[in-house]
């Protein structure tokens, strides 16, 4: 079980550590970013993201940061904490706006289960302040 935990959180992580540096890399290199075509609403909502010049590199960097931290046991919750609210925006543009659920569905079915088999890590958030016995 050890080693499939391992091999997802390293599998998931390369995915957002390629897509972060990847856009990275174009921008360093001055080469054009490819989108596939989407249909016209989504097409315009990331257009209207990308226009703004603040979205790109807030959505890479969050990822390049995010998977790294994937890579490491230690640093895996904090990686799928950063990796969470960007994941859920995928989903739900997915979902909503492009309707193709099945691709938002697996981005966020991937995290909630990574973050499940982390569930350990994150058992301090809910428990704050509550004082233990001696």
């Amino acid at each position: 079980m050890k080693f499939a935990t391992s091999l997802l959180r390293w599998v998931y992580g390369l995915f957002y550590v390629y897509v972060g540096g990847s856009w990275f890399l174009h921008q360093l290199l001055d080469k054009p970013w490819s989108v596939p075509e989407k249909n016209e609403s989504a097409q315009r909502l990331v257009n209207a993201m990308s226009e703004s010049g603040i979205v790109d590199p807030l959505i890479a960097g969050t990822c390049l940061v995010g998977g790294l931290l994937l890579f490491v046991r230690r640093t895996c919750p904090l990686g799928i904490a950063m990796l969470a609210p960007l994941v859920f925006g995928i989903f739900i543009f997915h979902v909503f706006i492009t309707g193709d659920w099945i691709w938002g569905s697996i981005h966020f079915g991937l995290l909630v289960l990574l973050a499940w088999l982390h569930r350990s890590a994150f058992r301090p958030l809910w428990s704050y302040g509550t004082t233990r016995g001696a």
